[in-house]
């Protein structure tokens, strides 16, 4: 087992799963001293809950506020760092491991000690043998990706470790080394989007990517985020956008800029025909403001 691992889960308001995700690290072989919950505020008990189930070894960070994905897990990879990591687990707290999955990350780190982030095989919670995420790869000349894989039923059939560009942050293993050399999660994100940027930032500082095949979790899927729906859909298209307009170079701006708005104007004749009229609006105002850089978090009814 790598000893030097840390685990990091930022929960907000979902006590249950965030106790189910940290007990399926424990089943999975991990000890409570090296798992760190960040609450984001929470107002549904969830700290004296995740105290009275764990006990003092489980280091709980408080919040006074919602900070975020983003700032949240900031915390916890400091926190971690300062403890000696040498890799940081990322989780979303709406997810849980399979109990051989930190013993196939560490047949991943053996088998290739120079990649940087690696990521795992995301399956549905309700469709436990679907993929929901395997990794993304850049299409060439431009910064929209392909996701390998979605959809697709796993039985196993892929080699040990899939180069990629592009893990998820629902679940991803960090060499500090990454941290160090490039910094942590970019707050302006918030929440969405932060993991593609940072995974941006290692691949342009030279680190690899891949996921390791054997290493399973599933998740619920966006448990926290569909409770303010309108909220989400503001954040997930400004943050998109902002990441293009950020990295995108020469001819790829205005491709970025044709290619957004019609998946904006597509998206949004969806919402008309199944009648999700109230997310119409963060669609545009995300849109709008992902291309003026505009910073706030939760502006999406301006």
């Amino acid at each position: 087992m790598l000893q030097s691992l840390f685990a990091v889960v930022v929960n907000w308001n979902l006590k249950l799963d965030t106790i189910n995700c940290v007990e399926s690290f424990v089943g999975a072989g991990k000890v409570l001293d090296q798992i760190i919950v960040v609450d984001n505020g929470s107002t549904d008990g969830s700290v004296s809950a995740l105290r009275a189930r764990f006990g003092p070894s489980l280091t709980l960070i408080e919040c006074q506020e919602n900070l975020g994905f983003a700032r949240g897990s900031n915390l916890g990879i400091q926190c971690a760092l300062d403890r000696g990591a040498n890799w940081v687990l990322l989780l979303n707290n709406d997810a849980y491991v399979a109990p051989t999955f930190f013993s196939e990350m560490e047949n991943a780190v053996k088998r290739d000690e120079g990649l940087g982030i690696i990521g795992a095989v995301i399956l549905y919670h309700d469709f436990p043998d679907r993929i929901w995420y395997f990794g993304d790869r850049l299409i060439p000349g431009l910064l929209a990706t392909n996701s390998l894989h979605r959809g697709h039923i796993y039985h196993g059939q892929f080699p040990p470790l899939v180069p990629v560009d592009f893990v998820n942050g629902c679940g991803m293993l960090v060499k500090s080394e990454v941290f160090k050399l490039i910094g942590f999660f970019d707050t302006d994100y918030f929440m969405y989007g932060e993991e593609v940027d940072l995974c941006w930032r290692a691949r342009t500082a030279g680190f690899r990517l891949a996921v390791a095949t054997q290493a399973k979790m599933w998740h619920k899927v966006s448990a926290s985020s569909n409770r303010d729906r309108p909220a989400s859909r503001y954040l997930r298209i400004r943050n998109q956008i902002r990441f293009y307009r950020t990295y995108s170079q020469g001819l790829q701006l205005p491709v970025m800029l044709a290619f957004t708005w019609l998946r904006a104007l597509y998206i949004a004749l969806g919402d008309l025909t199944h009648g999700r009229v109230s997310l119409i609006n963060p669609l545009i105002r995300g849109w709008i403001h992902g291309w003026i850089s505009h910073k706030n978090t939760i502006g999406y009814g301006e």
